[in-house]
């Protein structure tokens, strides 16, 4: 009891406190350039879906997924997987290249002959080789060493946003 008495030991500890715990407020996260509001991300479905899906479900005879929902947890651990990959092939300024896809009719596929969407890794790309009328060069590239992400939840019929 004496030692918690001293002083010197409470400055000390007070000292050590301040510095190993540091403010307990709240880290603010700003978010990234490419964030849109509710009223753009409106614009854009209600734009897909004057200008594309009725095409598409009424040439596939059904209304097909137009929205599809990955946990976070799993593209959480599916980003730490890509960064460790990358990492030991020497890869630098990560990114993910979302593909639009269809699952096949025939197979062991979760929803055959619905859309769905799976996401490839990309990395900065060590080809400057540009091609085209409009030359431009490619900035990433898929890594096809690493696997893609998919499997995710569609709406069968989609939710709107």
């Amino acid at each position: 009891m004496k030692l918690f008495s001293n002083p010197r030991f409470m400055v000390v500890m007070i000292f050590f406190s301040i510095i190993l715990f540091p403010s307990c407020e709240d880290v603010v996260v700003k978010p990234p350039a490419q964030t849109i509001s509710v009223e753009d991300a409106n614009r854009l479905e209600e734009t897909f879906k004057q200008t594309r899906a009725t095409i598409l479900n009424d040439t596939l005879g059904y209304e097909d997924t137009r929205e599809f929902w990955f946990s976070l947890d799993s593209v959480k651990k599916y980003i730490a997987y890509v960064e460790q990959e990358a990492a030991r092939m020497g890869k630098t300024d990560l990114g993910l290249r979302i593909y639009l896809g269809a699952y096949p009719a025939q197979g062991n596929y979760p929803d055959p002959g619905y859309s769905t969407v799976f996401i490839v890794p990309t990395a900065k790309s060590t080809n400057t080789l540009k091609r085209g009328f409009f030359p431009m060069e490619d900035t990433q590239q898929n890594i096809d060493s690493i696997n893609a992400l998919n499997y995710s939840q569609g709406g069968k019929p989609p939710k709107d946003y």
